[in-house]
């Protein structure tokens, strides 16, 4: 029975080598797309699975009011809510508290840079980061106790087995002595938080009293719920409790499980799609390919059915039942699917490879692991299952009375519904070409906009850690190399992001609100370096002795502070009471997907990390080497980072979701006109003896070739107009995202569908032209 099923269908595959060769191509490139966007998608769900508590995890976080009247997500509170919680919500088990922090570290003569967090002590019994050496217990009870990473640890000390040894924490001027009490097995790829350090949270409190706070801006809150807690009624009984504490605090708190970090944010009290969006964006386009490649099958297979009519019949005619001829065409199918899958395991390792390159990401393939081979598995049985089930009921259903009498069964209901496959193929990817011309634009409009200075002549070095004692001697030596004609340092590149506070208070202040400023330190020379548009007053002057405890406003600012002449006005920000000297407008604190905001420049340099230097047009690589050479003479720890603003530009958040979307146009469109091409030529194929005749009573090449194409050419038009109002709805709903965004590109919806078309066509017309030139007379030598 088994060598009988062979025998069969490695016959059919011979004699229809062209088409099972077509047929293996998509689906291998099918299961191949279908494979990465699932690697991609279990990598995302897998993120902090490895804690034992992942599904009583929660952090802390508050609704806060933001200018406008719209709330925005505060991450960061008070290091004196867990007593209240603790209190007030029985519902919570055990709380910790985290604050993340990038320390320099000494050993000897070397020096690095590593990202870490202060943690209360109960951190590591409430998340799964298990210590590879050291005692679980005590290992934070110590102020200047330190558990550090496997990776830290052969770093620093080239081994593992460095307990009890020291390392010194370089913070500003100061040095500060820390032991090492525990060795942790490196943090996962797929975590949400990512450390290579503990220090014990109550250092963390030493030096900073101002965290207990009930409006501070301190520490992550992460609770421990109890087993079976109702996390509806544990909500409710926090929402208020900051302003239960201070009523002029508009704060409601809420719990933000663990298992939605990755995927979702908060906005306006709403849940916002995060790493969801592109989950949904590879997942659609890694079906829909393997759809395209499941549809060619099945056209294909129905149009070489025909040519299996008569050995269905004598099939049946002899004995055979239905359900032998399914078996059979299935058996067929999944032989197919089983080799391009064998195919596939090669391309995905290698698509795996280059895409992590090209898009930054850390997708992994491991075929040992059980649920790479489910994935395998499930998705090769769907292909299976789904190009081959429908093609074998349609062979299986012949009358074989009719076939052996001739009549060869031609159904309208399957000719419309193939050709509805062929429609859906093509309205793919016209609707991706279009969406991609519509983010292109956007993203040609985020590079291209104007931001109120030269992006070619802004040189930005970032990553500054000692610049407030030497910033004036760094000022002067760079002012001195020809080319420069301006520096400043400050926390704000220009649509990059600022301080964000609260602490903002001003004549006729409704104390019952705690409004969010945008808040940029910087210095004198800071309008010289981002060409600030004054419209009220004037910048700051070193010739005004009082304008160093002044403040610089934007007109959404004084709107929020509700002056009409906010020039003379005071404001205190953070304690510190000044007078506004000036009003400034269109200028982008933060990045262009939200709006202006209400942002205060004052003169300082605490957290000044970024040197913003204005040099003149194409002197950026002469200019470079000399401006290394000043930073290193008083930055001799910080690592040189500088780039022109035009260079960061370069690959904006905008930039890997038209990259990816290109690529699935360019496959989508590959896999549809494969089939197209195998169905032209079948078509061709079956009406050889007519061409061959036409041509005889004086067809031309171009007339044949129009009859060929006329059909395709249809389907194309029907697939370009259902096409047009899906791609106009995906590509609305994208561009409203943005507050700052391009309109919305129309010629896109001509653009594309010619494109798509056009490419289509060519290749129906290659296959066309082949039959149309062909001579006549062996076409009909036989009859």
């Amino acid at each position: 029975m088994l060598r009988n099923f062979f025998k069969v269908a490695f016959r059919f595959f011979w004699r229809n080598k062209s088409y099972t060769i077509l047929n293996y191509l998509c689906l291998t490139f099918g299961l191949t797309c279908a494979i990465v966007a699932a690697l991609n998608i279990t990598r995302v769900v897998s993120y902090d699975r490895f804690h034992a508590n992942y599904y009583r995890l929660y952090e802390v976080e508050a609704n806060v009011t933001y200018f406008n009247g719209d709330q925005f997500p505060k991450e960061l509170l008070s290091a004196s809510l867990p007593d209240v919680l603790n209190e007030k919500v029985p519902e919570i088990e055990s709380i910790t508290r985290v604050v993340p922090r990038e320390h320099t570290f000494i050993n000897g003569n070397e020096s690095f840079s590593e990202n870490g967090i202060y943690a209360d002590p109960d951190f590591l019994d409430i998340f799964s980061f298990p210590l590879a050496s050291g005692p679980h217990s005590g290992a934070l009870s110590e102020n200047n106790s330190m558990v550090i990473s496997e990776r830290m640890a052969t770093k620093f000390f080239k081994t593992t087995d460095c307990i009890g040894k020291t390392l010194i924490l370089k913070e500003d001027s100061g040095q500060e002595v820390f032991t090492i009490t525990g060795i942790m097995t490196d943090v996962p790829s797929q975590s949400y938080l990512s450390f290579d350090f503990i220090i014990p949270f109550s250092k963390f409190l030493s030096g900073n009293p101002w965290a207990f706070e009930i409006g501070a801006t301190a520490c992550q809150t992460w609770a421990l719920l109890s087993e079976n807690a109702d996390v509806k009624a544990a909500n409710e009984k926090m929402k208020n409790l900051i302003r239960e504490q201070e009523t002029t605090l508009n704060q409601e708190l809420f719990l933000f499980p663990l298992k939605e970090k990755i995927l979702y944010y908060y906005s306006g009290g709403r849940r916002i799609w995060r790493e969801m969006r592109n989950l949904v964006l590879i997942g659609s386009i890694g079906f829909a390919i393997l759809l395209i490649a499941c549809f060619n099958f099945i056209n294909l297979t129905i149009a070489l059915n025909i040519k299996r009519y008569r050995e269905a019949g004598i099939k049946k005619v002899v004995g055979a039942r239905k359900s032998d001829i399914i078996s059979q065409h299935l058996g067929e199918t999944f032989l197919i699917t089983f080799l391009s899958l064998v195919t596939s395991i090669d391309l995905v390792s290698l698509s795996v490879e280059v895409l992590n390159r090209a898009f930054n990401g850390d997708v992994q393939f491991d075929f040992t692991d059980f649920r790479i081979i489910m994935i395998f598995a499930g998705i090769a049985l769907f292909t299976g299952i789904a190009s081959g089930l429908l093609p074998a009921i349609y062979l299986s259903s012949s009358n074989p009375v009719s076939i052996l009498k001739g009549r060869i069964l031609t159904s309208n209901s399957f000719s419309a519904f193939r050709q509805g496959l062929i429609v859906f193929q093509f309205t793919i990817p016209i609707v991706l070409i279009i969406f991609v011309l519509i983010v292109k634009v956007q993203d040609g409009f985020f590079r291209n906009y104007d931001l109120g200075f030269d992006k070619d002549r802004l040189m930005i070095i970032s990553g500054l850690k000692e610049n407030q004692a030497h910033s004036e001697s760094i000022r002067t030596d760079l002012l001195s190399i020809p080319g420069i004609g301006a520096v400043s340092f400050s926390n704000c590149v220009p649509a990059r992001g600022a301080t964000v506070t609260n602490e903002v208070s001003w004549e006729g202040k409704d104390t019952a609100q705690e409004i969010h400023f945008w808040n940029i330190k910087s210095d004198f020379d800071y309008d010289k370096v981002v060409k600030l548009k004054i419209s009220d007053g004037r910048y700051f002057d070193r010739s005004y002795p009082s304008d160093s405890a002044g403040f610089v406003i934007n007109d959404i600012a004084a709107d929020v502070l509700n002056y009409d002449n906010p020039v003379g006005r005071t404001i205190t920000l953070d304690g510190k009471k000044g007078t506004i000297v000036g009003v400034f407008r269109d200028f982008h604190t933060i990045d262009l997907t939200g709006p202006y905001t209400p942002t205060i420049i004052s003169l300082s340099g605490e957290g000044s990390s970024n040197l913003l230097i204005s040099i003149e047009e194409r002197k950026y690589s002469d200019l470079l080497g000399k401006v290394k050479e000043v930073i290193g003479k008083y930055e001799t720890e910080s690592t040189f980072q500088a780039s022109l603003y035009s260079d960061m530009l370069k690959r904006t958040e905008l930039t890997t979701v038209s990259n990816l979307v290109g690529l699935a146009f360019i496959v989508s469109i590959l896999l549809a006109c494969l089939g197209l091409l195998g169905l032209a030529a079948f078509t061709a194929e079956s009406r050889t003896k007519e061409i061959g005749i036409r041509k005889i009573n004086g067809a031309s090449v171009f007339s044949i070739i129009k009859l060929l194409g006329l059909n395709y050419s249809k389907w194309m038009l029907i697939a370009s107009i259902i096409s047009v109002p899906v791609a106009f709805i995906l590509g609305s709903v994208f561009l409203s995202r943005f507050n700052f965004r391009t309109p919305m590109p129309y010629w896109a919806f001509i653009a594309g569908p010619v494109i798509a078309c056009a490419i289509a066509l060519a290749a129906i017309s290659w296959q066309s032209w082949r039959a149309a030139t062909r001579n006549p007379v062996e076409a009909l030598r036989y009859e």
